[in-house]
């Protein structure tokens, strides 16, 4: 999925980033705003730049030019992943819930399930909850049905709620 460019505030931030991208934070604040000024408004439109712009724009070397490429790409679903809803999902209304669950990064069956019966259903939903909110509705549902299942951490969390957010108040 594409997203506006401003998705960076939510998404490039120790909370909720793999930590071998926090090289680009720094850079972060200048590179959004010259992206924004030269119209490279999505996504989309920023891996088409080439190192040469993206290195005017703020980013140092090449090396951090390509990291930035990849981070743009981290959170993109894979279609393998996305194929297995069908089998996996109960009816067709949590089917249509999963679509949408698991283009959250790690978000499988178990975890969509999870969220699903917790009373998340959406990503608007997950990127309006507090982290701690979050935690607490799916603990309190693995205890009360006993299952045999670990509430999510919270970084893990946190960065449901920032792609949550990106796909959602930043979508394209």
């Amino acid at each position: 999925m594409d997203y506006r460019i401003e998705a960076m505030e939510v998404l490039l931030c120790e909370d909720c980033i793999l930590q071998r991208y926090f090289p680009l934070i720094p850079y972060k604040a200048q590179l959004l705003k010259n992206l924004i000024e030269n119209h490279c408004l999505t996504k989309t439109a920023c891996l088409q730049l080439s190192d040469e712009l993206l290195i005017e724009m703020g980013l140092p070397t090449v090396e951090l030019a390509n990291l930035f490429r990849q981070f743009l790409v981290m959170y993109d679903a894979k279609e393998a992943k996305l194929k297995e809803i069908d089998k996996v999902a109960a009816n067709e209304a949590e089917a249509a819930a999963f679509r949408e669950l698991y283009l959250l990064p790690g978000v499988k069956a178990v975890r969509a399930k999870l969220y699903c019966d917790s009373g998340y259903t959406s990503l608007s939903k997950i990127a309006a909850a507090l982290p701690e909110q979050i935690i607490q509705n799916t603990s309190a549902l693995i205890l009360s049905q006993n299952l045999p299942l670990k509430p999510p951490l919270p970084k893990e969390v946190r960065t449901h709620i920032a792609v949550a957010k990106a796909l959602t108040l930043y979508a394209v």
